[in-house]
C-alpha cells in the first residue's frame, strides 16, 4: 500500500509539472539556476559532454538491458521481465511525452548553448534514461549488497552520478533546471511502476 501511494504520488507530481511546462516556456526560477550552472568553470565542460554522451537513449538503453540480464541469469524472472520492459518502453514513451508538452528548448539569447539537440526539451531524455538506469544497477546491487555501509555507498554514488547528469544538461544549455526535475520524476514513475509490476507478479505465482 505505502509503495503504491509513493507511485501514484510521483506520477501526479510528474504529470502536474509537464502541464506546467507545457504551459510555460520556462517556469520561477530555471533562468537563475540555468545561469548560476553555466557560471560553473570551463573544466566542467567537457565533463558535462562525457556524461551526456553516456546518457543519450541510444547507449542507456542498450546498457541498461545488458544489465539486467543478470535478473534471467540468477532466475529472478518477474524481475527481468518487468525491467527489461520498462527500457524498451522507454524510448518511445518518452518521445510520446515530449510530443505532448511540446516545450521549446532555452532560447539561445538568455542561455549559452554548448550541445545539440534533436526532440522539444521536457523532459531531459538524458536525464529520464540515465536516472532510470543508474537507479536500477543501483537497485540491483543494494538488494545484493545488504544493509550497512556497502549500501549506503551504491546510493550515494546513484544520487551523485544523477545529480551530475543533472548539471551537465543545463550546463550545456539545452534543458532548464524544471527539463531536469521532470527527467527526475518520470524516471521515477517508469522504475516504481516496474517494480511493483516485479512484486506483484513475483507474489501471485509464489
Amino acid at each position: 500500500m505505502r509503495n503504491g501511494a509513493a507511485c501514484a504520488a510521483l506520477a501526479f507530481s510528474a504529470a502536474a509539472l509537464s502541464l506546467l511546462a507545457a504551459a510555460n516556456e520556462r517556469l520561477p526560477g530555471d533562468l537563475w539556476l540555468a545561469r548560476r550552472i553555466q557560471d560553473l568553470p570551463g573544466w566542467f565542460e567537457p565533463v558535462a559532454e562525457l556524461v551526456r554522451g553516456f546518457t543519450s537513449t541510444e547507449f542507456v538503453v542498450p546498457a541498461g538491458l545488458f544489465l539486467v540480464a543478470v535478473l534471467a541469469l540468477q532466475r529472478r524472472w518477474q524481475a527481468w521481465i518487468a525491467y527489461t520492459a520498462m527500457l524498451l518502453v522507454l524510448p518511445p514513451a518518452q518521445a510520446a511525452i515530449k510530443d505532448m508538452v511540446d516545450r521549446p528548448r532555452p532560447d539561445p539569447a538568455l542561455l549559452e548553448r554548448r550541445a545539440t539537440f534533436t526532440s522539444e526539451s521536457f523532459p531531459s531524455g538524458h536525464v529520464l534514461g540515465g536516472t532510470a538506469v543508474v537507479v536500477l544497477v543501483a537497485i540491483l546491487v543494494a538488494s545484493r549488497a545488504g544493509p550497512g555501509r556497502a549500501r549506503a555507498a551504491t546510493w550515494a554514488v546513484a544520487f551523485a552520478a544523477c545529480g551530475l547528469n543533472g548539471l551537465a544538461n543545463v550546463y550545456e544549455g539545452v534543458h532548464w533546471p524544471s527539463d531536469v526535475l521532470g527527467g527526475y520524476l518520470w524516471a521515477g514513475v517508469f522504475l516504481c511502476a516496474a517494480t511493483l509490476a516485479a512484486r506483484y507478479r513475483a507474489s501471485s505465482t509464489g
